[in-house]
């Protein structure tokens, strides 16, 4: 009786334990547990990415050049979408039933429980609108990001643009930082500085109901990672030089490069014909790409940095001081010009008879029967022994610290070394002992096969003005650090070949090109301007107009370097334009009206092209 009463016992307080666990976990199912308050509520929990805002672009003066503007993005999820009235979407979004179902499909079968892309960059106007309708659109969400706007029409071809992630990018991103629609830096400085510029991503825990409308934050954020948004930065740019330079290459093809010698600071980069950076921004970017791709007048192709050419006569200023750091010649050297070079049965012909032409005057009515004799000097000089594979080595050497034929290290991608060529290229071309002086004489006035980029031009200039060294050009001045204060980039300087008096010379007898010499029309009221003409050949067609410079002559504040296509003789139209260059920059406005507005009036672009002969 004993046994049947502790049995009956243990039954009981069995089923209790088992009915108090039932009720137990009804309590915690219902009452305590937010699992099942989600579900019997049709919530989910979310993550979202939050995107941070990209750095904000400054020129030198602390102008917004480059600024962000809110979009938005509709996204939806593959598994949940129900869409009841395509009438809507069409009406708020712009889209039609064919691209609804052609998105849909795009991304059918890839990431069904996550965010995919309907529409992207919609204003928020729109958004506005769209948004009091989205209770009707069952897993469609609207995201929010920062698209760019460039305040001034001008600087599209450095400052380059954004775009989603090429599946290129993805694959190259080790870090794992972007995922497809992300926005990325496509080239020039939002390409170069991509890292600084992006920001670090933040995260969100949400509760969504059953249409994937956000009803509150998890946890009240607890969860939350907060973005950090990407760091300000400031060019050399000059934005007021840059807009300048833009309307005096209306019409033209052709590069304006300006830099500041002492620090290698790049104050404006011309690349003509352009185009209105905005016109790569929004919903219609992937269209105006085209349209820009398909231009015959190849906007979207970087000159300055990317287009190679003979310098023509301003190479003669290099050809100079290789020639005086080596002891070929000196300042008291005088060759005869008699109309052409003597010693090649008049090649290259000359611009008139100087007689016994010095130095000085050889640069300032730029003598090319003076330049064949010293390059003819240089490479057949006793100190290499008779040997033109030594002789041209040390030449090439002295052109290659010139920053000829190599990168310089400009901070934007693509840039283009131009050429000096080697001896292998020319025992190639004419067999090991075919080739000497005589055979390559062009290189010795900028011809031959002597290419540079006009970057390079202009920064020939400031080697010159720096007597004997320059710092690699650049964009980037400084960034804002975690502090709010602006901090300093620096780039180390070039130290150059030649003693102090060589390039002393070169400036005095560039000031007279200037004053009196073939360039006249480079002059500036009250400013002392040191430069040279460039006539490049470019057979059949008409010449190139070159010219580069630098003021004031003591203490110098901009270097530039000017090449106007099929414009004609260097004096004419490249050394006018970089003296308004000069004035703009350093007066801040312009006194002759007249040579402005003859700029400005110039059209090298709609004037069918001549053939010439030479």
């Amino acid at each position: 009786m004993n046994d049947l009463k502790i049995r009956g016992g243990i039954m009981l307080l069995f089923f209790g334990l088992v009915i108090f666990i039932y009720i137990s976990r009804l309590f915690y199912l219902q009452v305590i547990s937010k699992d099942y308050a989600l579900k019997s509520d049709q919530k989910d929990l979310e993550e979202v990415t939050l995107l941070p805002s990209r750095g904000i672009i400054y020129d030198r003066n602390e102008n917004i050049f480059v600024q962000n503007v809110p979009v938005f993005d509709i996204m939806f999820v593959p598994n949940k979408l129900v869409i009841p009235d395509t009438n809507l979407l069409e009406k708020h979004l712009g889209l039609d039933r064919v691209e609804i179902r052609k998105q849909i499909r795009k991304h059918k079968g890839i990431g069904r429980y996550q965010p995919q892309e309907l529409v992207k960059q919609v204003p928020i106007e729109a958004v506005s609108r769209f948004q009091e309708d989205l209770w009707q659109f069952e897993g469609i969400s609207v995201q929010a990001r920062n698209t760019r706007e460039y305040i001034y029409p001008a600087g599209a071809a450095f400052l380059g643009y954004i775009n989603q992630v090429s599946q290129r990018d993805l694959d190259r991103d080790s870090a794992k930082y972007y995922v497809s629609g992300d926005l990325i830096g496509i080239s020039g400085i939002e390409r170069q500085y991509e890292p600084v510029l992006r920001g670090k991503k933040g995260t969100k825990t949400i509760l969504v109901d059953a249409y994937n409308r956000e009803v509150s934050r998890y946890a009240d954020g607890a969860l939350d990672v907060l973005p950090i948004e990407g760091k300000d930065i400031k060019m050399g740019i000059d934005a007021a030089l840059q807009a300048f330079g833009e309307r005096l290459m209306a019409n033209k093809k052709g590069s304006i490069v300006a830099i500041e010698p002492e620090t290698g600071e790049i104050l404006a980069f011309i690349s003509a014909p352009t185009f209105d950076p905005n016109q790569l921004t929004g919903r219609s970017l992937g269209k105006n790409y085209q349209a820009l791709v398909s231009d015959s007048l190849q906007p979207l192709f970087s000159r300055p940095l990317m287009a190679q050419y003979p310098p023509g006569s301003i190479f003669k200023l290099l050809q100079t001081l290789a020639a005086l750091s080596e002891g070929v010649i000196d300042p008291s050297t005088h060759f005869p010009c008699v109309g052409a070079w003597p010693r090649n049965r008049g090649k290259p012909a000359c611009h008139g008879a100087h007689g016994s032409c010095s130095l000085p005057t050889a640069i300032k009515v730029s003598c090319n029967a003076f330049y064949a004799e010293t390059y003819y000097t240089f490479l057949n000089h006793p100190k290499f022994g008779g040997d033109i594979h030594k002789s041209y080595q040390r030449w090439y050497e002295i052109m290659s610290s010139y920053g000829i034929g190599r990168n310089l290290g400009v901070d934007i991608p693509n840039e283009k070394p131009g050429n000096v060529p080697t001896t292998g290229f020319y025992d190639r071309s004419y067999g090991q002992n075919g080739w000497g002086a005589l055979t390559i004489y062009s290189n010795s006035i900028g011809q031959g096969e002597i290419l540079m980029t006009p970057m390079q031009m202009a920064n020939a200039a400031v080697l010159i003005a720096n007597r004997g060294k320059y710092i690699p050009p650049h964009f980037l001045t400084h960034v804002r650090n975690d502090d709010g204060q602006w901090e300093k980039w620096d780039f180390p300087p070039v130290i150059l070949p030649g003693k102090r008096e060589d390039y002393d010379l070169v400036v005095d007898a560039m000031e007279q090109v200037v004053q009196a010499g073939t360039g006249t029309m480079a002059k500036v009221d009250s400013i002392v301007v040191c430069g040279k003409t460039g006539t490049v050949e470019n057979p059949p067609y008409p010449d190139h107009s070159v010219f580069i410079a630098f003021a004031p002559k003591d203490n110098p504040k901009i270097a530039i370097g000017v090449i106007v296509e099929n414009a004609g003789f260097g004096g004419t139209w490249a050394a006018p334009i970089a003296s308004l260059m000069i004035e703009r920059y350093l007066r801040k406005k312009i006194k002759n009206k007249a040579k402005l507005d003859r700029i400005l009036q110039a059209d090298f672009i709609h004037t069918p092209l001549k053939k010439t002969t030479h």
